[in-house]
């Protein structure tokens, strides 16, 4: 009981002489509510708003997938060599394998998959798909089509399997093993 006597004298410390103290209480009750939302409001003075890392993800366009004015270049459907195309429906977990060369198609249950061009070295410079045999970036330019509907055309790179490819609820695609023969350079140290 010692104890509350402090905060009973704090209570009449901090109210009106003379007047009501259950409106006193009120009152005060009103003007801290009333400080607290003019604290909570003006702490930075600037309404809210979203920072950037706060905002939705959303999938952009992937640079690599076929439009009208992104081609495959002629270059990449000359190349000799071949692509494992690896499928994976997500609703039972089960894999499905097939090898392809360049150039040809196979059927593998609804889908028929063709394997356009090669590159051992994909990369783009100027909007344009170069194949730089500096660079290690083995690709496949591929056409995947489920029950004669186009689901995929474009690139899909070995190294980076889950950055591109087909967007698609029940089926991830990916290459693996792009073999492509040593190209044949000129060796200009031999005397004709």
């Amino acid at each position: 009981m010692a104890e509350s006597a402090p905060l009973l004298r704090v209570y009449r410390v901090k109210s009106i002489e003379g007047s009501n103290p259950s409106l006193s209480a009120m009152l005060m009750r009103a003007l801290f509510a009333f400080g607290l939302c003019m604290f909570l409001n003006a702490c930075d003075g600037e309404k809210a708003r979203e920072i950037e890392w706060q905002l939705p993800l959303s999938v952009p366009d992937d640079p690599h997938a076929s439009t009208e004015g992104n081609q495959l270049p002629e270059w990449a459907t000359l190349e000799k060599g071949k692509s494992t195309i690896i499928f994976l429906q997500k609703s039972t977990a089960r894999l499905f394998s097939v090898e392809l060369e360049n150039g040809s198609e196979k059927k593998l249950g609804n889908w028929k998959i063709q394997l356009q061009g090669l590159a051992q070295g994909l990369r783009v410079k100027g909007h344009a798909f170069i194949n730089d045999e500096q660079v290690s970036n083995p690709a496949a330019f591929v056409s995947l089509y489920l029950n004669d509907t186009l689901a995929y055309k474009g690139w899909l790179y070995q190294n980076f399997p889950e950055l591109f490819g087909m967007d698609n609820s029940d089926w991830k695609v990916w290459i693996e093993d792009v073999t492509m023969p040593p190209s044949l350079q000129r060796d200009d140290t031999k005397l004709p």
